[in-house]
Order: C-alpha cells, then sequence, then structure tokens
C-alpha cells in the first residue's frame, strides 16, 4: 500500500495542482492509519517505514517546488493595455489599437466600446489623429458609435468621469454629443449623488444638451424624491440654458412647491427667460430670513437688469457666507464706491477662502478703476491692527497690495503718510510670521 501511495505521489507532476492537494490528503489519511510518528527532516531514524516516510515528505517538497515554480505566468489582455495608456498615459493613438482588439476578444463589449470612443474623441481633440493622418476615420468611427451608445456604455462613461482621468473634456463632449438620451444617466447620478466631486462636470454636461434635455430635467426638478439642494440647481440649469418653452413648467412647480428657497430660484430662472416682473420678488429675497431664499437673491443680482446698490452693499455684512460672496461678486460688476469698507471687512471677518478671494479681486478691480481711493493706505492700518490675529489674512492682505494699481497708491500716498516707512516698520517690529515677512520683504523691495 504504502508503494502504491509512493507512485501516486509521481503522479503529482503531471497532475494539477488541486488533484496533487488530494492525492496528498489521501496520503496524510494512510500515513495516520498506520500511526507514523512525525519525522524530522534533519535527522535520519531508524526503520525501514520510517525511512520511507522520510523519502516520501522529500519528494512532497520536490512536487511542491515544482508545482509553484511551473505555474503559467498572468496573461495581460488588450484591454488592460488599452485602458492603461488611454487613462494613465493619454496615449490614445496606442490605446486605439489595443481596444480595436480588445472589442473584438472581449466578451463583455461594454468597457472596450466605451473606452474605444475616448480613444478616438482624445486622439482628435489633442491633434494626434490628423499628425498620422487618421483623423477622418476616427471621425467616422466616432460619430459612428455616439450614435450607438447603450445604456451600459453611458454609465461606464459617467463613471470614468467619475474618476476624474486625462480624457474628462472628451468624455463629457461624448455625452453632449449625445444628447436627449444621455440626460436621464446624468440626472440619475445627479440625484442620487454619485461621483458628487464631478458634479460640476454633469451640470455642464446637461447645459450643453440644451434644449433636447429640458423635459427630463424639468421632471426630476418636479419629482418628490429630488433633494432640494439638487432641486434648486435643476432651476439654475434650466434657467442657463434660457429656453422660454419651460416657462410654463417653471411657474407650475412654483406653485406647486412650499420650498421658499427653490420658490426664490424659479423666479431667477423665470427672470432670465424674460419675465421682469420676478425683479422685485428677488430684490425683496435679499432681506429674507430664510438664508436659502437669500442665497438664490444674491445670486441672482449678477443677472438683474436694474441692481438695488445700497441692498447690495448692506448685504456684505450678511450673516451667511454664500451671501456675502455672490454679493461681492456682484459688485464687481456693478461698482460702487461705497462698498469698498464692506469688501474690507470681508478680508478679516471670518469668511471662506473663496469669498475673501471674491472680495480682494473686487477690491482690486475698484483700485484699477480709481474707485477706490486711499485703499492702499486703508490696507495696511488693518495689516497692523494686532487684533488681526490669523496670518493668512495679513497675508492675503500683502499680496493684494503688490498688485500694480496698489502699488501705484502706496508710491504716489502723500509724503506725511509715508506708506513705505509705516510697511518697513511693520516688517521689522511687529510682524512675525515667516510667510507673511517674506512677502513683505519683496513688497518693500519693489517699493525701492
Amino acid at each position: 500500500m504504502q508503494s502504491e501511495a509512493l507512485s501516486c505521489l509521481f503522479l503529482g507532476l503531471y497532475t494539477t495542482r488541486s488533484e496533487m492537494h488530494a492525492m496528498f490528503i489521501i496520503y496524510i489519511k494512510y500515513a495516520r492509519h498506520k500511526r507514523y510518528k512525525p519525522v524530522s527532516l534533519i535527522e535520519i531514524p531508524g526503520g525501514k517505514d520510517k525511512r520511507n516516510m522520510k523519502k516520501l515528505l522529500m519528494i512532497l517538497l520536490l512536487i511542491g517546488v515544482v508545482s509553484f515554480g511551473c505555474q503559467p505566468e498572468q496573461v495581460i489582455t488588450q484591454l488592460e493595455v488599452g485602458r492603461s495608456k488611454l487613462l494613465n498615459a493619454g496615449l490614445s493613438l496606442e490605446a486605439a489599437q489595443h481596444l480595436e482588439r480588445a472589442e473584438q476578444e472581449e466578451e463583455n463589449k461594454v468597457e472596450p466600446r466605451a473606452l474605444l470612443i475616448l480613444a478616438y474623441s482624445n486622439a482628435i481633440s489633442t491633434g494626434a489623429a490628423r499628425t498620422h493622418n487618421v483623423e477622418t476615420r476616427y471621425k467616422t468611427e466616432r460619430d459612428r458609435r455616439i450614435g450607438e451608445l447603450g445604456e451600459f456604455e453611458m454609465k461606464k462613461i459617467l463613471q470614468i468621469l467619475g474618476e476624474r482621468h486625462r480624457v474628462q473634456k472628451d468624455a463629457m463632449q461624448v455625452l453632449v454629443d449625445k444628447g436627449a438620451p444621455a440626460v436621464p444617466f446624468v440626472l440619475e447620478d445627479l440625484v442620487k449623488n454619485r461621483y458628487a466631486q464631478v458634479h460640476g462636470d454633469f451640470i455642464e454636461i446637461l447645459k450643453g444638451i440644451g434644449s433636447p434635455g429640458i423635459n427630463d430635467i424639468m421632471k426630476a426638478a418636479g419629482d418628490s424624491k429630488t433633494p432640494s439642494a439638487v432641486k434648486i440647481q435643476l432651476v439654475r440649469i434650466i434657467g442657463d440654458i434660457g429656453d422660454t418653452s419651460a416657462a410654463a413648467g417653471l411657474e407650475a412647480l412654483q406653485n406647486a412647491t412650499a420650498d421658499e428657497g427653490l420658490k426664490m430660484e424659479i423666479n431667477t430662472a423665470l427672470y432670465l427667460l424674460g419675465n421682469e416682473g420676478s425683479e422685485g420678488k428677488i430684490v425683496q429675497g435679499l432681506t429674507d430670513g430664510n438664508a436659502v431664499v437669500r442665497r438664490a437673491a444674491a445670486k441672482s443680482m449678477m443677472f438683474l437688469k436694474e441692481h438695488p446698490t445700497n441692498m447690495l452693499i448692506a448685504a456684505l455684512g450678511d450673516s451667511d457666507d454664500t451671501v456675502r460672496m455672490d454679493i461681492a461678486m456682484a459688485l464687481r460688476k456693478y461698482p460702487d464706491a461705497g462698498a469698498v469698507d464692506g469688501l474690507v471687512a470681508i478680508l478679516t471677518n471670518g469668511s471662506s477662502l473663496n469669498t475673501k478671494q471674491v472680495a480682494i479681486d473686487t477690491l482690486d478691480h475698484y483700485a484699477e478703476n480709481g474707485l477706490a481711493d486711499g485703499l492702499a493706505g486703508r490696507l495696511i492700518e488693518v495689516l497692523a491692527n494686532p487684533e488681526v490675529v490669523n496670518h493668512e489674512d495679513r497675508l492675503r492682505i500683502v499680496q493684494l497690495l503688490k498688485r500694480p494699481a496698489l502699488l501705484k497708491q502706496i508710491e504716489g500716498a502723500d509724503q506725511y503718510d509715508n506708506l513705505p516707512h509705516k510697511l518697513d516698520v511693520f516688517f521689522r517690529e511687529t510682524e512675525t510670521n515667516d510667510m507673511v515677512k517674506d512677502a513683505l520683504n519683496e513688497l518693500l523691495l519693489q517699493l525701492e
């Protein structure tokens, strides 16, 4: 029986790993039946049975080595190569060649077809197709495949968009060119909050598709399952598209909803579609007790033909950061010297980085256009104020002072004010943060 077991183990050289494993189990059971004791592989114990056991264990080790050493190498598919070349390396021409073969080889055609249309698109948009004299073929293939794009291919492209690759703009354009059939899938991802990091791209796709997608967008905006924030965004998209045929649907939605923020967004969309009667309601929204309503109204200030300047300036002090940001943006489009104090206050009042940056750009615009005389001196006073404890705020103020219009103000200031000297004293005696000191040093060098 023992010799038979030995013969079976030699067969392991010509069997699969699973078959060899089964034979090993059979032998172990046999050995236990014979009550063999554990054997050291170093010592050579006496006794015929134990010596045979030693031989068999050595054979098992050899078979294991052969088995693990002779496993076949993993095959890299055309699909894997094509995907990597396209998404990671941006080699669209080479990727297209691999993906064309992958389309023939792969049983599931969804991914190779989705990637292939992106490879064609990228080769066209980068000029690589024209350089290699394949532009005409690629354009023909791309157009044909866009017409044939199905649900699963579009969903795959949306997934690729969510991963953010080199082909981002090409993927967006494919869906825009597909048109209305792509809209439900984009809306589904927006409503279900998939790929949240690229919702901005999805919004641009919907705006790019435009009027053909209005009905689906309107339906989603009125669906009770759509989150309020998404409804607001969809109404904004409708307003941006500017198709007046959507007015009736917006009015019906406005009458049907109890959401005051959504109602205000609809007022803005209706105004953009030509309903100027909504203007008064939008202006009133700036002082509403509901922050969502004030946000919608503030965002609308960019579009109004008649802008209530005094109300805009007052809104710079709103308790909501988003309102302050949109108002600061509107005041750049509709400048007023009376807004300078409110804009300067934003630089140190705990507003978000985005809001502070908008205020800086607006103040720079005012200085360039002669609407902020004395701004440089005012900023230097704020810079030296010991209550401005956030060094990042001080750094932004110094960076604003380095803008050409503000440099000109410092150099042209009255000698009695001596602004360069004040900056130098602050640099040497007060400022302790290295980043701010470096920026101040650069500013002082520019003033020499």
